[in-house]
């Protein structure tokens, strides 16, 4: 197949690329690889009117020239509040006048979600529009892209990066570690005078490996003069003239542009007698050149061109002599009077030739030099009559384009702006960016608002920080209960404090909240809405108190009355039953599982960031009891949190699915699961979620299945963050056994682990495995006495549990300490026999491996062979690298000889591959396994032809003969 054709040979540049030789060659190859398919990246960085538009410029025109679609957006200082206002200007045109056809095959599969964010459709009826989520929007906004992208290579380029909404930088994020497999290419300029580090999400896309930066330098002098030639469309600038040119500008091409136009206005002679002119501009050029220029304004014009810079990009001229207090014509005469077109930009009406004509500053630092010569208060009074203007011309469509305006006004107690405040808002929320709902809201309640929707509106605030920032909405809630009045109201503002406790290092001041609630509800008059709040109420005091020392001794007094309690249906009652088992699971309460089952009965609880911590402890519960339909459940909450988009429901509920995975012995299921979790984990710490108790949780998982896998050094750098000691301490601990550490660093280690759990009530061995690494550590210190104390009191809890992984271990631990051979042998064979009726393979196979090593140490060779090879077949399958070298080793010692690790074959596959190999053979086509795995279809068909290679098939049709031989 002929490669594509590249974009024509480049023209000769104009003035603007003078020594730009170097940036344009990086242009022409980022935009040939994107038709390549092999998407690329480059970020244009430097001073304002380096040059960096005009690169963007000459990038477009190569894009166009050489057959790419390109999409383009301006980031502006006024919108970086409007929720994705940068993705919206790249991706609304591909739908806005795309056929019905065109727009289905567009938004197949993930992209569907991107609907909510895109304004062309609106008219669409809110239920034909999916519920979304943080996660939602990043994706289906990425799925709009790549589909576009089959059609025909993309080149998105964006101006003023440093000025991007929030929204929008996560998206490119998002999009930049994806770049290379998509017929996408990304240029994207920022001005290197703006405070980058000063905003963490805009410095970690500005420094994304997947960027190419290229930092474009001042013209040299004799650029300079070239260019002053041009400019000047005249021959005979001297040296001199030159000379203080390029000192009064160094060499900034836009001030340079701008002193020029200053000479021609004023005709001035460019000879060594005029360069003191140039001298006394200095490095602040363009602001002078505007002052001057404003000065010989009339008042008419002053006042248009200061409502220019306060309405921002691309204002329709109406809007803009409205703004002023004049008509249109005479805004016309004015625009002719400020310098058009030099100075302002006009559109000349929308891009199809309809439409109100828009008008916008040439350059950012024109437009910032005017609006910092309005007086202060003469900028808030604009910008709250410009907020009427967009309303007025807009209604109800756009309300983030009004609130912006609302953000720069003085606050005046306006009803009608708090509604719109909140209406801002609330579309931010449903876009899927609640961080700026949370910007319009705080404004709201600096208006203020009426004293009647004081607490509705921090009742909004709190949720639209709660998946951002939940000490911040814990104070939001905070201070709607101090203001709440009645017993119910403060009681659903306690349980909803109480919920987002649970997510922070658990407080006294919640858990009081939350008993003040509980016995003002109490003096209350019954009912089965208040009998139903008075159950949540109760189960978020559970929740609340779980990992915390405080408010324990309270809890062991109501917990045997809150079990007496009769059943009761609705989902506060439902909540109290999850949280009930978690805590009767904690101390291995046999009942646990029946309590956990009650509460995810009847569909009462259905997924929401309300109830995910109760959904997910249940399901935690039913994990740890073997509860045969555990795995489906969590498939299905899984399910869930990824439909709905939101990264605190997928982080819960791939963290737990994680340790189901991890129980079942498929490490492969783990890790990835692990490490999806604890990406959404690391997301709320880089928003100030240093307290989550999220984050150990998920990194106890991982860890724990990088040492089963033997992969020390990365679980190593997984469990050293901080966290609570009876989370990580285990993990920790074994990880120093594998390591080969000192057994008194491992007993310490996994003894203070233990002190830890045992002082928040965690007895049970299935959820803590503190006592295996601390009796075995104390044994091969001598203390054997202490370490058979820990085994016999093990026994005891797994067996009361009743679950038969934990009584395995603790039988294998049993045996490890048995005096003789012969006890060890009868130990390992009931933890075989036990585990032989569970789903812990891993489990049963380390048993087998000590069973078949104990046998052959009894001088059984023949029998321990047979029992090590059923071990060595488990261990492989599970991925359990170090296990499996410990087999094949007793297998040898034994006189057999293992077989080696498959290099092809379904052992070949990497955990990867076999996900992909699974869905591929059930009929999935690269783009539906590419919509479920979130990687692009590139990377499935690399998956699939390796796959190939190591099944030794050819076609679709025969992987699944292949996986099952």
């Amino acid at each position: 197949m002929s490669a594509e054709p590249g974009p024509p040979p480049a023209p000769v540049p104009d003035a603007a690329l003078l020594e730009r030789g170097h940036e344009s060659a990086v242009l022409d190859a980022t935009v040939a690889a994107a038709g390549r398919g092999a998407g690329a990246a480059v970020l244009l960085e430097g001073v304002a009117g380096i040059g960096k538009s005009a690169l963007l410029r000459y990038a477009r025109d190569r894009g166009r020239a050489g057959g790419v679609r390109v999409l383009t957006a301006r980031a502006t200082e006024l919108e970086t509040s409007f929720a994705f206002g940068v993705v919206r200007q790249l991706l609304e045109p591909l739908l806005a006048a795309a056929p019905p056809e065109r727009r289905a095959a567009l938004l197949v599969g993930p992209a569907l979600a991107a609907t909510a964010v895109l304004a062309p459709l609106r008219e669409e009826p809110a239920a034909a529009r999916p519920a979304i989520g943080d996660f939602a929007a990043l994706n289906g906004l990425l799925w709009l892209a790549v589909n576009a992208a089959e059609e025909e290579p993309l080149l998105l380029v964006v101006d003023d990066l440093h000025w991007c909404d929030p929204p929008s930088l996560r998206w490119l994020a998002f999009l930049l570690p994806r770049l290379a497999e998509l017929r996408i290419a990304l240029v994207a300029a920022v001005r290197s005078d703006e405070a980058v580090e000063a905003r963490p999400l805009l410095n970690q896309v500005a420094t994304d490996p997947a960027f190419t930066v290229l930092r474009p330098r001042p013209l040299g002098r004799g650029a300079a003069a070239e260019f002053l030639t041009r400019a000047l469309d005249r021959g005979g600038v001297e040296p001199d003239f030159v000379r203080a040119c390029h000192d009064a500008t160094a060499g900034n091409p836009l001030l340079l542009r701008e002193l020029a136009r200053a000479v021609r206005e004023q005709d001035l002679p460019t000879d060594a007698a005029h360069a003191g002119y140039v001298v006394d501009l200095g490095p602040h050029a363009v602001a002078r050149l505007v002052e001057r220029r404003r000065d010989r304004l009339g008042p008419r014009a002053q006042r248009f061109a200061a409502a220019l810079a306060v309405l921002g990009d691309d204002a329709p001229l109406a809007d803009a002599a409205a703004l002023a207090g004049i008509d249109p014509g005479t805004a016309l005469r004015c625009l002719d009077e400020i310098g058009h077109p030099g100075t302002v930009h006009d559109g000349e009406g929308s891009a199809a030739g309809r439409g109100p004509r828009r008008l916008r500053y040439v350059h950012p630092l024109i437009r910032a030099a005017v609006y910092a010569s309005i007086p202060a208060a003469d900028r808030a009074l604009l910008h709250r009559r410009a907020a009427r203007l967009v309303e007025a011309r807009t209604g109800d469509g756009d309300p983030a384009r009004i609130a912006a305006h609302l953000l720069h006004a003085v606050p005046a107690a306006d009803p009608h702006a708090v509604a719109l405040l909140r209406r801002a808002a609330a579309r931010s929320a449903a876009m899927g960016a609640p961080a700026e709902a949370a910007v319009f809201l705080r404004r709201a309640l600096e208006e203020p608002p009426p004293e009647p929707e004081r607490v509705p509106l921090l009742l909004e605030l709190a949720e639209a920080t709660i998946t951002q920032d939940i000490a911040a909405a814990a104070g939001h809630l905070r201070t709607a209960l101090r203001l709440a009045s009645g017993p119910v109201e403060r009681a659903r503002i306690a349980a909803l404090l109480g919920e987002a406790a649970t997510y922070v290092q658990p407080t006294e001041q919640a858990m009081a909240d939350l008993e003040h609630a509980v016995a003002a509800l109490e003096r209350e008059e019954g009912g089965v809405p208040a009998e139903d709040l008075r159950r949540r109420l109760a189960a978020t005091m559970l929740f609340t108190a779980f990992a915390s020392r405080s408010g324990r001794g309270e809890l062991a007094r109501r917990m045997p009355r809150l079990r007496e309690l009769a059943e009761h249906d609705g989902p506060g009652a439902r909540m109290l039953d999850c949280a009930i088992a978690y805590q009767d699971a904690m101390t291995g309460r046999p009942d646990a599982a029946d309590r956990a089952r009650r509460g995810l009965s009847g569909g009462l609880l259905e997924p929401s960031e309300h109830t995910v911590t109760a959904l997910a402890l249940a399901l935690a519960v039913l994990l740890l009891a073997e509860d045969p339909g555990a795995a489906a459940r969590l498939d299905a909450l899984t399910a869930d949190a990824r439909r709905s988009g939101s990264l605190r429901m997928l982080a819960s509920a791939s963290t737990v699915r994680a340790r189901g995975w991890l129980l079942a012995g498929q490490l492969a299921e783990a890790e990835t699961d692990a490490r999806e979790g604890l990406a959404a984990a690391r997301i709320y710490e880089r928003t100030g979620l240093r307290t989550t108790v999220l984050g150990p949780v998920v990194r106890a998982a991982l860890g724990e299945t990088l040492i089963l896998r033997g992969d020390l050094d990365e679980a190593g750098r997984v469990l050293a963050a901080a966290g609570p000691a009876h989370l990580l301490g285990a993990p920790r601990a074994r990880l120093r056994q594998a390591r080969g550490d000192a057994p008194a660093l491992v007993a310490r280690e996994a003894l203070e682990a233990g002190s830890a759990a045992e002082a928040i009530g965690v007895l049970n061995p299935a959820m803590v495995q503190w006592r295996v690494p601390a009796a075995l550590a104390l044994h091969a210190d001598g203390r054997t006495g202490q370490a058979r104390e820990l085994a016999v009191r093990e026994l005891e809890l797994a067996r009361r549990w009743g679950a038969p992984a934990p009584v395995g271990r603790a039988l294998r631990l049993l045996a490890d300490l048995a005096p003789d051979r012969v006890g060890a042998v009868e130990l390992l064979r009931e933890s075989v026999a036990v585990l032989e009726g569970s789903a812990a393979r891993l489990d049963l196979a380390a048993a087998r491996a000590d069973l078949g090593v104990a046998l052959h140490a009894a001088g059984r060779a023949a029998e321990s062979r047979a029992v090590l090879r059923a071990a060595l077949d488990a261990a492989d399958q599970c991925g359990a690298r170090p296990l499996t070298e410990r087999v094949r080793g007793a297998l040898r010692a034994a006189g057999a000889r293992p077989r080696r690790a498959a290099l092809s074959g379904p052992g070949a596959l990497t955990p990867s591959e076999l996900r992909v190999a699974e869905l591929a053979a059930a009929g999935a086509t690269n783009r539906a396994i590419a919509h479920q795995l979130f990687v692009t279809p590139k990377t499935v068909e690399v998956h699939l032809s390796r796959i190939y290679r190591k099944l030794g098939i050819s076609a679709r049709t025969q992987l699944a003969a292949a996986l099952s031989g």
